[in-house]
């Protein structure tokens, strides 16, 4: 599936994705020492001042030669913040869709946004601390939180579901999560211990607020709540779910009439996921 912005599947980036997503997987270089645009390419009417290399040296404590690691990006570098605690990537991407969807995965991310040699810049911080960006205020940046939109929670919970007869256990792969998939194939996800990642090519799913068509990706997380997103999971090799009750990374997985049913070990919260509706409990 290649739809709202996601470039060739994610085999390399979803691995990092089961780390919290603090560094998303495909390596890129580090971030070049540019400049900002004139202030109309800059989006959203921003106007900041200075270089990448101003804005590093005002967030990192040290050195950013490290290479980010987040997918999507043309570049990217990484550095700890001056507080010392946690990370702030400096990631440029090749569309503003492209990092929209990339952001999209991380739970509640601090950004800073502009555009550099005419490609989207964002200095964000997956660990949740807006204080890490607060330099960048000097130079005329935004910081704010990225936020998907919401899932809405049902009126009533679907119903539970009894797990019955065998009990599959799936290790998972290579990268550090397990793919799955409906019996027909339409509705394929990744489960993780943090969260449940799944896609369809179905265009039922809520629409995006612009009119530009359906969303093709959900998020759920450990305790029912989720956002939709766009792009392509890359899920590797998922395991078709027949009538059985599975375990994966701390949740319980059934296949029903009304979709794929995904149920926290820890929380008992989760959603059922079809090409209709995702109806999250």
């Amino acid at each position: 599936m290649a739809d709202g912005g996601f470039a060739a599947p994610l085999r390399c980036g979803i691995a990092a994705l089961a780390v919290a997503l603090i560094a998303a997987g495909c390596s890129g270089a580090p971030a070049p020492q540019g400049s900002a645009n004139a202030a109309g390419d800059r989006g959203a009417g921003q106007s900041v001042s200075g270089s990448l290399g101003d804005w590093q040296n005002a967030v990192c404590r040290d050195d950013v030669a490290t290479p980010s690691g987040t997918h999507h990006t043309v570049d990217g570098s990484t550095c700890v913040p001056q507080d010392g605690d946690g990370i702030v990537n400096f990631d440029r991407f090749d569309s503003p869709a492209s990092m929209d969807s990339m952001l999209s995965w991380t739970p509640s991310p601090y950004v800073a946004k502009t555009v550099v040699d005419g490609k989207p810049l964002a200095i964000w911080t997956p660990s949740g601390e807006s204080s890490d960006l607060d330099p960048l205020k000097g130079y005329g940046f935004t910081v704010a939180s990225f936020q998907s939109a919401a899932l809405t929670q049902p009126a009533a919970d679907p119903a539970a579901v009894v797990p019955t007869g065998e009990v599959v256990t799936l290790a998972p792969n290579q990268f550090g999560y397990v793919a799955v998939q409906s019996s027909t194939g339409d509705t394929q996800c990744i489960v993780d211990s943090a969260f449940v990642g799944c896609q369809t090519n179905a265009t039922n799913w809520q629409q995006h607020a612009d009119g530009t068509g359906p969303y093709h990706g959900v998020r759920i997380n450990v305790d029912g709540t989720g956002s939709w997103v766009d792009g392509n999971l890359g899920a590797a090799a998922p395991t078709t779910l027949a009538d059985k009750t599975y375990r994966a990374m701390g949740w319980t997985v059934v296949a029903t009439p009304s979709g794929l049913r995904f149920t926290n070990d820890s929380t008992g919260h989760g959603a059922v996921v079809s090409t209709a509706q995702v109806q999250p409990f």
